[in-house]
């Protein structure tokens, strides 16, 4: 019961506004992680007669300690924290699985002859977590690739800052980053991005050279594809019209003469060929793109395409 009484006592000097003595000293700023545990430190001489400790959270009492028991007596007085408070034998207080709630300012009040209190701001963040980098890139005429870095981190509202570095050294403080790749005069380096708040930090580290390198290959491949596909078409057309300009030219030679003299015209034997067979031979050989990235020829790189004209027999039609 005498802590009880001690307790009532005290409360009442709380709400009567009995003057205690500042230290003077700004707040100590701590952070703490989400879902993890955070201790606001208390030091104090041990010859001090020291009749009670309390804190506060935002200037509501959470925690009592009268020192003057053996062993000292605590109290939790806030019933939705009870099982995440505790006190430690400094009488520093600590504060289990940490919400965002928890933040705020905390007060530890020591009630001694001359009363003083020591004042914290305890600010809740999240970890950083799922780094990333994006990347868009340009190719330009004269052989250089331009490429924009972006990071990205998966809660971006946790006090987090960007910064791109280079061997070591800091080459911009933001996010995002603009980087001239040019394959003859470049030499190859990578870019590291990281992201950090007051709790934790990442980083990704991002070559150029690497990027830049796919993306003049993906161009040469496309180059490629599209040669080999429009060449053969372009030869399919040109073997199309010959055929069809040797076909009109049988019909109106033979039509012009069955209308000079139908009984000439010769009978179809049914065994010899209507019209002669032709064969069209065309070599295509697939272009190498021109990038500031020579790629050898090899032996393998050229097609041979052939068709099969028939052509009418002419022979009456002379």
């Amino acid at each position: 019961m005498i802590w009880l009484l001690q307790f009532l006592e005290l409360l009442s000097s709380l709400g009567s506004g009995n003057t205690v003595s500042q230290t003077g000293a700004p707040p100590l700023l701590v952070n703490g992680v989400l879902g993890e545990s955070v201790t606001l430190p208390l030091k104090f001489s041990a010859e001090e007669e020291i009749q009670s400790i309390t804190w506060l959270h935002n200037r509501t009492v959470v925690a009592i300690i009268f020192t003057q028991t053996k062993p000292p007596q605590i109290q939790v007085t806030d019933p939705e924290r009870k099982d995440r408070l505790k006190v430690t034998q400094s009488s520093s207080l600590q504060i289990n699985n940490l919400t965002i709630a928890d933040s705020g300012s905390y007060r530890a009040q020591i009630t001694t002859a001359t009363s003083k209190f020591y004042d914290y701001n305890l600010s809740i963040f999240r970890r950083l977590r799922n780094l990333q980098v994006a990347n868009d890139t340009q190719l330009f005429e004269n052989g250089t690739c331009e490429i924009q870095l972006t990071c990205s981190v998966e809660n971006p509202d946790d006090h987090v800052s960007f910064r791109w570095q280079v061997a070591g050294n800091t080459v911009l403080e933001e996010a995002n980053l603009t980087i001239s790749w040019d394959p003859k005069n470049s030499n190859e380096e990578t870019y590291t991005c990281i992201a950090k708040n007051p709790v934790s930090d990442l980083s990704f580290p991002f070559s150029v050279q690497s990027v830049c390198k796919g993306v003049f290959n993906e161009k040469n491949q496309h180059g490629v594809i599209i040669w080999s596909i429009l060449v053969p078409s372009l030869i399919c057309i040109v073997v199309s019209l010959i055929v069809w300009r040797k076909k009109v030219s049988g019909s109106l030679c033979c039509s012009t003469q069955q209308t000079q003299s139908p009984a000439e015209t010769p009978r179809d034997s049914g065994n010899e060929p209507t019209c002669a067979e032709n064969t069209v031979y065309a070599r295509v050989t697939h272009p190498n793109t021109k990038t500031g990235i020579p790629i050898p020829m090899k032996n393998n790189d050229s097609s041979t395409i052939y068709s099969v004209i028939c052509q009418p027999k002419q022979g009456n039609c002379s």
